[in-house]
C-alpha cells in the first residue's frame, strides 16, 4: 500500500512480521495487527469487528480529528502446520476449499469498496495471509475452471463482474451464489511475510489497497 494509510499499514505490518510470525486463528491476526497499530500510534481509534451498512467489518482504524478512516478487511488462509515458536506451540489445521475463500477475497474487496467510494476521508484495503502455495501460483495445468474468476496467485488481475463458471456445483456456491462487481481494477501482488521450519512453513501476504488516499 501507499499513500497517507499505506505506509502506516506498512509500518505495522513490519512489526507484526517481527513479532508474530503465524498465528493461531483469523481472529488472532485480526487482534495482533489491531495491538500493534496501537501501540505505533496510541492516538488511533481501533475498533474490531464494526457492525456497517455492508455487514461486519474486521477492523476500523480511524483519525476522527481529521476525519480519516481505514477499513481493513483480513483473511487467514491455512494450510496444515504445526511448531513451536518463541516458546509457542502452533497447530495449524488445513483450511482447503480454496475456490470458496478465493471468492471471500474478491467479496471483501468489494465491500471494502462499498465502504469506501462514496465517503470523504475514507480509504481501505484487503490483507490476505497464506501458507497455502496454491492461492499465489498460477495453476500449471492450462485448463480453464469454474473458479477461474476468484482465483488470487500472483499476477492475476481482479477487475469487473466476477462470477462462477457455469459447471459450478451447488454446494461450492452455497450461499456465495451472487456475481461480484468490482469497480476498481486490482492485481494481485504477494510479498514475503515469514519462513518457518516444516512443510507449509512458507507464509506470505497479499495486500490489496482500495482507494488508500
Amino acid at each position: 500500500m501507499a499513500g497517507y494509510w499505506g505506509l502506516r499499514v506498512g509500518a505495522w505490518l513490519e512489526e507484526l512480521k517481527r513479532k508474530r510470525p503465524v498465528f493461531h486463528s483469523e481472529a488472532d491476526f485480526q487482534h495482533a495487527l489491531a495491538w500493534t497499530a496501537h501501540l505505533f500510534e496510541p492516538s488511533l481509534r481501533v475498533r474490531l469487528e464494526v457492525k456497517t451498512a455492508v455487514g461486519h467489518l474486521d477492523l476500523l482504524i480511524s483519525v476522527p480529528e481529521q476525519n480519516r478512516h481505514l477499513a481493513l478487511e483480513l483473511k487467514y488462509l491455512k494450510a496444515a502446520w504445526s511448531g513451536a515458536v518463541g516458546g509457542e506451540r502452533f497447530e495449524l489445521a488445513n483450511q482447503g476449499a480454496q475456490d470458496i475463500r478465493g471468492y471471500d477475497v474478491v467479496k471483501d474487496i468489494s465491500r471494502v469498496e462499498q465502504l469506501t467510494g462514496h465517503a470523504p476521508g475514507w480509504s481501505g484495503g484487503v490483507l490476505v495471509l497464506s501458507n497455502e502455495p496454491s492461492y499465489w501460483s498460477r495453476p500449471d495445468h492450462g485448463r480453464a475452471t469454474n473458479a477461474d474468476a476468484f482465483r488470487v496467485y500472483e499476477g492475476s488481475q481482479l477487475s469487473g463482474v466476477r462470477a462462477w463458471g457455469p459447471y459450478t456445483g451447488s454446494g461450492t456456491m452455497k450461499g456465495r451464489t451472487d456475481p461480484i462487481r468490482l469497480r476498481g481494477a486490482y492485481r494481485c501482488a504477494w510479498s514475503g511475510y515469514s519462513r518457518l521450519e516444516g512443510r507449509r512453513g512458507d507464509f506470505r501476504l497479499l495486500s490489496i489497497p482500495v482507494l488508500d488516499r
